[in-house]
């Protein structure tokens, strides 16, 4: 008769070097499937057509804003909007406690 292989067992750091080696593999492969995904984006907003459509929406806005503020310029622009969006959601509260309504 032949005798069987007997079940090798492994360490907990064993096993903990696999799934670290494991997670090391997988981030890299995240990595790469992201840096793919920015390249294409790159790429489609470098497009002559995405570029012009681009500089007309700035020129747009550009002619709006100094339609409706002549004398303000790009800080005067964000203060209002940091402001608009403070008064709609508020400030952070701290603590963890949700708030109740």
């Amino acid at each position: 008769m032949t005798e069987g292989k007997k079940r090798v067992r492994r360490t907990p750091e064993q096993r903990l070097a696999d799934l670290e080696k494991k997670q090391a593999e997988i981030l890299e492969r995240q990595k790469a499937a992201i840096a793919k995904i920015e390249a294409e984006k790159k790429r489609l907003m470098q497009t002559p057509s995405a570029r012009k459509d681009r500089m007309e929406q700035d020129k747009r806005f550009v002619r709006a804003a100094q339609v409706l503020a002549p004398e303000w310029d790009a800080r005067h622009f964000i203060a209002a909007l940091e402001e608009a969006l403070l008064e709609e959601h508020g400030k952070a509260r701290r603590g963890r406690r949700p708030k109740v309504h």
